[in-house]
């Protein structure tokens, strides 16, 4: 699910890092991994 979420932050289809800590409070993600997902720019 990481590298699906990475993607779609990438390609700018996730919007806002509330969306990225909703994934990380519903299990889907760490909160590690929402934090290299953040850091990394959009397209």
């Amino acid at each position: 699910m990481y590298q699906f979420i990475l993607n779609c932050w990438i390609m700018n289809k996730i919007k806002s890092e509330a969306e990225i800590f909703t994934f990380v409070n519903k299990g889907y993600i760490t909160e590690e991994e929402s934090n290299i997902i953040l850091s990394t720019p959009k397209q």
